[in-house]
């Protein structure tokens, strides 16, 4: 249990989340001790795109950097509607990386860092999505197509395939 008192939270949108990038991460994180909190753009009943549902226990406005350790921010297809330009969650993802925190992000939702500046001048992966890369590229990281990234306390997977290796990466980083 070497994450006994590490706080998480795991960000998904409402509707159409990845099931495989908020499940697999979320039991590797509690297998090994973090407590982990779901938010969303409201505490709500969230479903994912193959049939989970899942209720957020916080709204993303309402979190607040001092309250965890690490921020993981899930992917899916509805992603760029609900979270490319959410200006709470973008200034969320970038206090908690000023205090040094971890900071994940898988699949479409890598865009959010970009979008955050927490990846100018950076490599970095998304899932890909010829607007994804574009969104990347104008915030000023250069886009690779690598699977996993990971930059200090900043933690990028490409997608579902990957939610396995980016839960390890975020508790091996959260384990310090």
């Amino acid at each position: 249990m070497k994450l006994t008192g590490k706080k998480v939270l795991m960000v998904i949108p409402h509707t159409q989340f990845r099931d495989d990038e908020f499940l697999e991460p979320k039991k590797i994180l509690e297998d090994e001790g973090a407590t982990v909190v779901v938010a969303s753009t409201a505490a709500r009943m969230c479903r994912g795109m193959m049939g989970a549902a899942v209720e957020s226990t916080v709204a993303v406005g309402d979190a607040r950097a001092d309250d965890y350790n690490a921020l993981v921010i899930c992917g899916g297809s509805s992603v760029p509607e609900i979270f490319w330009n959410d200006k709470k969650l973008q200034e969320l993802a970038a206090a908690m990386s000023a205090a040094g925190k971890i900071v994940a992000a898988i699949c479409l939702s890598t865009v959010v860092l970009a979008k955050a500046k927490l990846l100018t001048d950076r490599t970095a992966t998304v899932y890909f999505l010829p607007e994804a890369i574009e969104e990347l590229k104008s915030a000023g990281a250069t886009y690779v197509k690598e699977t996993l990234v990971i930059h200090n306390n900043i933690i990028l997977a490409e997608g579902p395939p990957e939610s396995h290796r980016f839960g390890h990466a975020i508790c091996a980083a959260l384990a310090g």
